[in-house]
Formats: C-alpha cells, structure tokens, sequence
C-alpha cells in the first residue's frame, strides 16, 4: 500500500537545502510529508538520455516514474541539467497529468542563466513554483488561464516570476475534489 508521501529524487548532485526547500513546499501545498531520496545519478545508468548535455525530459519522466518507490504516493525528480523534448527546445519540468512521476530541472530557474547575479531568493521561489505546478499535474489540473496560480504555463522565466506560488480558487476546489 502506498503512503500518503512524496518522493523528491535528485538526479544528479542538488544542494540538500534546495531539495529541502522544495519538499517543505510540497508539503504546504499538497499537506503530504516529503521524503529525499538518495542521489541517482541517471545518465551513468541509462545511457541515451542526454543529448547536447540536455536530458531528454520524456525519457527521464518515464524512467522516474519506473524508479519511483512504491510506498510513494508521488515522486519529483530533480535536476541540475536543462531538459527538451521532442517538441519543446526547452522546458522547465514535465509530469504525468493524474499520474506518479514529475521531473523539474533547476537549470533555467537560476538568474545567473540570464546573466544577472545570482539571487537565493529569487531562484527558491521559482523552484517552489515549478515543483507545487509539476506535482499539481500529476494530482489531475492542467494548465489554468488564471496568470496569477502556479498552474499557470511557464513559457518564459517571466511567466514563473509573475505567477505566485498559490492554486487559484477553482483549482483550490479541483485539487480538494
């Protein structure tokens, strides 16, 4: 039987206080305990998933969602590295609408990318973002016109930053169904 958790699995090498930051986000928003998982260094393991240093976003959701423990109600995998897909140059995270597994890549979320200096507490706002919106997808809401809710679609890091870190009314109500 699944627990009532959520599973963050880094990726590669990620800063506990990030991942910690990340869970503790989870937890607010979904009121289900997180749990790390241990390093899992993926593209050791399954070669192919890399590609002009990007992960191949499907690839690794799938892949996360085979790995995914099975006392777990949902896992997030987290990465350092940038992702595509075979539509998408980039993307910011991927999950599986009403399923297990999320994937969420840190790489775009740091303002040091848009060669700005570095901001702690810009960078964890947008990383609580994208987990409470990839892991929103898995419990079933899908994009919202709402700009404010995280549901919001990110397609720049400007939609990331204008949207808050809170669900709208009506996906509030949808995600308590």
């Amino acid at each position: 039987m699944k627990q009532q958790r959520i599973s963050i699995l880094p990726v590669d090498e990620i800063n506990d206080s990030i991942l910690k930051h990340i869970g503790e986000a989870l937890t607010r928003a979904f009121a289900f305990p997180f749990h790390l998982l241990p390093v899992e260094c993926i593209s050791v393991h399954a070669p192919g998933l890399l590609q002009d240093e990007k992960y191949n976003s499907t690839a690794i959701l799938l892949y996360t969602a085979k790995k995914a423990p099975k006392d777990s109600l949902k896992v997030l995998a987290v990465t350092q590295r940038d992702l595509y897909s075979p539509i998408f140059s980039y993307l910011y995270g991927e999950a599986q609408l009403k399923g297990t597994a999320a994937l969420m890549s840190l790489h775009r979320l740091r303002p040091e990318f848009y060669r700005l200096p570095p901001d702690p507490g810009l960078f964890l706002s947008r990383c609580e973002k994208e987990a409470l919106h990839e892991i929103g997808h898995t419990f079933g809401l899908m994009h919202c016109r709402d700009r404010n809710c995280v549901m919001y679609p990110s397609s720049t890091i400007m939609d990331t930053d204008t949207k808050s870190a809170s669900f709208c009314p009506l996906c509030h109500r949808l995600l308590k169904g």
